[in-house]
């Protein structure tokens, strides 16, 4: 399949506060930052790049509204924190995106979206690494991810973690929880961050080798 070769408006991603470098298991450079505001359009440019499949498996349907869920991911309003985006090395194209919301009881649910061609690089990976290290930080003990159980790639990917798994089936959507540790406090005397949401290092962890979108955890997609 062809690699997705849609483009930003901006390329001056590699400029944003926060981004951070990584390698994709092909070798190629990313850059890696949070959603802002004015994202709206890239993330709409990366949800019409996700099809058939992924799609499918993202929204749980193939209707999805794509602009609703776009704007809705940008602004980052209610329970959603801000997702992560995951571009090209000149900052130029969006080849995923990934998100986190507060699914109660001390618990964020993940999702992400991985453009068409760019599977089984390292993206997803990359995601989730970053998403487990900000749900931690911000105080939640595990994650989960509604999956489809012919989604064979987001659930390899979500083993993959390097943490302790647990999973359920419940009308035909399977949930996978990923335990997290308590993250240390910091001494009393310490300075403050310069962000809340420490950044995974650019050597980080492997990237995983299938990377997939993950379940709804969104209005624009089906309900369940």
């Amino acid at each position: 399949m062809k690699a997705a070769t849609h483009r930003t408006t901006d390329p001056r991603s590699a400029d944003l506060v926060g981004t951070s470098r990584h390698t994709l298991s092909t070798g190629e450079p990313v850059l890696v930052r949070d959603v802002v505001p004015g994202d709206e359009a890239r993330l709409l440019g990366l949800l019409e790049h996700v099809t058939g499949d992924s799609r499918w498996f993202r929204f749980f349907t193939g209707g999805a509204d794509i602009h609703k869920a776009a704007a809705i991911e940008a602004r980052g309003d209610g329970d959603r924190g801000p997702g992560v985006l995951v571009l090209s090395g000149d900052g130029a194209t969006v080849l995923g995106h990934g998100m986190c919301v507060d699914a109660g009881g001390g618990e964020a649910e993940v999702a992400f979206e991985v453009a068409d061609g760019h599977h089984r690089r390292g993206v997803g990976g990359i995601m989730l690494q970053h998403l487990l290290v900000r749900a931690r930080a911000d105080g939640f003990t595990g994650v989960v991810a509604e999956v489809l159980p012919s989604n064979r790639d987001m659930l390899d990917l979500l083993a993959s973690s390097g943490r302790e798994l647990r999973s359920t089936t419940a009308g035909g959507i399977r949930s996978v929880r990923i335990t997290l540790a308590p993250a240390p406090r910091a001494p009393a005397s310490a300075a403050a961050p310069v962000s809340s949401h420490p950044v995974v290092p650019a050597s980080g962890p492997p990237d995983a080798v299938a990377p997939a979108p993950g379940g709804p955890a969104d209005p624009a997609g089906t309900s369940r």
